[in-house]
């Protein structure tokens, strides 16, 4: 916002791209009630009938057929606009085009609410404060009534009236080496090991050498057979798994994204492939456990990120912007189960230019073939794999 566009909105009156507040909304530390005020007027504003941006302006008292006045807020009421961000999209449908900004004019602080024009309607996904959810809440002239959602015929017409298309998304499992796409369904054979309970496995022993017990850097892991259980047990019941999206439409895809839940059994393990266990070393500092590299803070699209809820792992990835006709498929992520069963993947696809997020049900079929082992095959395997690197 620069200072000729922000006074030329003064002296425009309140409608359907343009709200004046004195106060600050309420919002750090309060009820939802409260919050549900500022929910309210981004939602009108989002589905109001416009062509153009629209703003609230925070710090203006509306003077009837006049210019705006100047009141200001303090500059600690100002909203974070990342906080408002992720309250309003962890509500909505899909998420809101708009930002909110720290403003300085004739030396006081104001808040600016902008709102783009986009693909309408928005509507809430759940009950919040004193909105409902599947209401569309819509700005007709000078207010948003929550007594007056819009009407069913409104609300398609707000669909064809929009100037953007839909994205079209079709998402598959893909090739783990060459990225091609292999349909909706996954089979393999895996093998479940049971091993040794940890109690009942001794720790590596120490050479007896003072001299050489005596160098911090080849001190002994006496976990060593410990983590190798945890290796060899999750690297054979574990195979990858990686997601393609293709953008079918003829419009880019903007900020695509799939989450999809793996069903909450005690047989099934998933897994981000920064946490699967690594080979332990014998030595303590040299063991890949120790020197397993910390996690990269920046993001890039296919990034895979594996939550908890209560249905069961929650697997979300960002895929970013994509173009008419290409795909782009994710990182590896690991799934095992220890049992014969066919995994049901089921969740969505989602973008900022898809108005319904496309339902997905994916499969994988796994044969589980069950072993126990001794500590005595778990060293033995350890010298087969010495012999052969």
């Amino acid at each position: 916002m620069d200072r000729d566009q922000f006074e030329q909105l003064l002296y425009e009156e309140e409608g359907n791209t343009l709200d004046f507040k004195k106060e600050q909304y309420l919002f750090s530390k309060a009820t939802d009630e409260e919050k549900s005020e500022l929910l309210k007027d981004i939602l009108g504003f989002a589905n109001a009938w416009r062509r153009t941006t629209a703003y609230i302006l925070i710090g203006v008292e509306d003077i009837r057929g006049g210019r705006g006045k100047i009141i200001g807020i303090s500059p600690n009421d100002h909203l974070q606009d990342h906080a408002l961000q992720q309250f309003v999209h962890n509500l909505t449908n899909y998420p809101v085009k708009f930002q909110y900004e720290a403003f300085c004019f004739e030396g006081k602080q104001i808040g600016i609410i902008s709102i783009e024009e986009q693909i309408r309607p928005i509507y809430l996904k759940r009950d919040y404060g004193k909105l409902k959810k599947n209401e569309v809440y819509v700005r007709r002239g000078s207010s948003t009534d929550p007594t007056k959602p819009a009407l069913p015929d409104e609300i398609a017409t707000m669909r064809i009236g929009s100037s953007h298309e839909d994205a079209l998304l079709f998402v598959q499992f893909c090739d783990i080496e060459t990225g091609m796409l292999i349909g909706s369904s996954l089979d393999w054979k895996s093998e479940y090991y049971e091993m040794p309970s940890k109690y009942s496995i001794p720790d590596l022993p120490s050479p007896t050498n003072e001299l050489w017990q005596s160098n911090i850097l080849d001190q002994v892991n006496s976990n060593f057979y410990r983590q190798l259980a945890d290796y060899e047990y999750v690297r054979r019941l574990c195979q990858p798994v990686r997601l393609a999206v293709k953008n079918t439409g003829k419009v880019a895809a903007k900020n695509v994204r799939v989450e999809l839940t793996v069903p909450n059994q005690g047989e099934i393990l998933t897994f981000e492939e920064s946490d699967l266990p690594l080979r332990p070393n014998k030595k303590r500092f040299e063991n890949a456990t120790f020197l397993k590299s910390i996690r990269s803070i920046h993001k890039n699209p296919g990034d895979v990120n594996i939550e908890n809820n209560f249905e069961g792992k929650m697997i979300k990835i960002d895929f970013g912007d994509l173009q008419p006709g290409r795909h782009i498929c994710s990182d590896s992520f690991y799934i095992g189960s220890k049992m014969s069963q066919d995994i049901l993947l089921s969740g969505k696809a989602d973008a900022d230019n898809l108005t319904i997020p496309k339902e997905l049900a994916l499969t994988i079929s796994i044969f589980s073939k069950r072993k126990s082992i001794t500590f005595e095959e778990l060293k033995l395997m350890d010298k087969t794999h010495n012999k052969n690197t």
